[in-house]
């Protein structure tokens, strides 16, 4: 069992690569968000590919998730895939301004849905409606990781493996999770 849209996640990524797409990684400024998306980043450059850009909001001054003033700074490299990592889930409005953009959102998240979820093409969230996976308490680190499993499929290396696993653990810790 899998957690729902894990593979049309990576299928996407899959895509981007091999079409030479930009992608720009939206991580949450906190550990589970930064080694999100140096996983992230490190599995796409693996494959072949390149992240454009990988932005971090200020929690002081942006507030948490996406917001319009990054928009306003990032919207110079859309048309792209946008990834939003640790964060997404509740940012209706900016994921709406992200598409007029021009921007292709993803959001790989593992916070609370709320009663509705917002119209990016791809959310893989295990707390999301109609996710039958078991452990729904997974750090983001987590489930970049088993995206990671996905892309890399047999061909993993046990360094690069033992590497992520150890960020993984950093940001489970630091979120505070099981």
């Amino acid at each position: 069992m899998e957690i729902k849209n894990l593979k049309k996640a990576a299928s996407r990524i899959l895509r981007a690569i091999k079409n030479k797409e930009r992608i720009i990684l939206y991580g949450d400024a906190d550990l589970d968000g930064v080694t999100s998306a140096i996983i992230l980043k490190e599995s796409i450059k693996n494959l072949g590919g390149e992240v454009r850009t990988v932005y971090f909001p200020d929690r002081e001054t942006d507030g948490y998730g996406l917001n319009l003033k990054a928009l306003d700074i990032l919207k110079k490299e859309a048309p792209a895939l946008l990834i939003l990592l640790d964060c997404g889930i509740s940012n209706f409005q900016e994921i709406e301004s992200a598409k007029k953009i021009g921007f292709d959102v993803m959001i790989i998240d593992h916070h609370e849905t709320l009663d509705k979820l917002p119209t990016a093409k791809i959310i893989v969230d295990p707390k999301q409606p109609k996710d039958d996976y078991p452990f729904k308490v997974l750090a983001t680190a987590g489930i970049i990781f088993k995206l990671f499993e996905i892309l890399f499929k047999k061909r993993i290396s046990e360094n690069l493996k033992d590497g992520f696993l150890e960020l993984v653990a950093l940001a489970t810790i630091a979120d505070m999770m099981p």
